[in-house]
């Protein structure tokens, strides 16, 4: 099976930047302190401002999330969604496909293959421990049948992550997939192929991000059907285990 559903669903979701930022009005924020009394001295926009919210937050971690604020009022945090360790600390990594480039490297029936070479080679010149770190991360995803891609379009950074499997049974293919993107959070989700029949199920983190699929995946051609839910990537990197890598 080639994976070119996955690649047109790459295209719809990395589209329309604008349109995405008036509908959905995320934020992203790196949370500084505790304050006390559900307040937090949080990172937003490159600037430092205190922050109430209702859900406990972990110091250190990154989420999605919505912010309002009434005058004079501190700004609230609602619809909060960890973000994956992956999304920040892949920001600076200089292997960064954008649209076009991910999606000739979908369209190749080893794609997989081109990435480790790809990852093997910026490994070999790595010049920092981070870099050295985050790319080991990419082979060990690899490893576990998981392609991590990281992409940028319109310059916002985001991950895509695969897995093929095949169900000898039924003789049927599936690809579970899952994307993390500053603009619509976080999209995981289902395609499965049996003969020439492909249906698409997706699964999202906030009701907008469903609003917005729908409204823009008319032209796939597939049975389509989206749920709001919990979603978690298929691939989360354990740094004591970087020596685990296999090249």
């Amino acid at each position: 099976m080639n994976i070119s559903q996955l690649s047109k669903l790459a295209k719809i979701i990395s589209s329309s930047p604008t349109e995405v930022k008036a509908l959905m009005k995320l934020a992203s924020i790196d949370v500084l302190k505790a304050l006390g009394d559900g307040k937090y001295s949080i990172l937003l926009n490159d600037k430092t401002l205190t922050a109430q919210s209702q859900k406990p937050l972990t110091t250190d971690a990154s989420y999605w999330t919505q912010v309002s604020q009434a005058k004079n009022e501190t700004p609230q945090l609602s619809n909060m969604l960890k973000m994956p360790l992956l999304l920040k600390n892949l920001q600076n990594t200089p292997l960064q496909y954008n649209v076009r480039e991910l999606q000739n490297l979908l369209k190749n029936p080893k794609p997989e293959n081109i990435l480790k070479t790809q990852l093997l080679e910026q490994l070999s010149t790595a010049n920092t421990k981070e870099e050295f770190t985050n790319t080991s991360n990419l082979l060990l995803s690899l490893q576990n049948q998981t392609m991590t891609i990281p992409f940028n379009y319109n310059g916002i950074f985001s991950i895509l992550q695969y897995k093929k499997r095949y169900n000898k049974k039924n003789k049927k293919t599936f690809i579970d997939f899952y994307a993390a993107l500053e603009k619509l959070g976080p999209i995981s989700g289902l395609i499965s192929l049996k003969d020439t029949h492909v249906s698409i199920e997706l699964n999202v983190g906030y009701e907008k991000t469903k609003q917005f699929l729908e409204a823009n995946m008319n032209s796939l051609g597939y049975k389509l059907t989206i749920t709001t839910t919990n979603i978690e990537p298929i691939f989360e990197p354990n740094n004591n285990a970087i020596l685990d890598v296999f090249i």
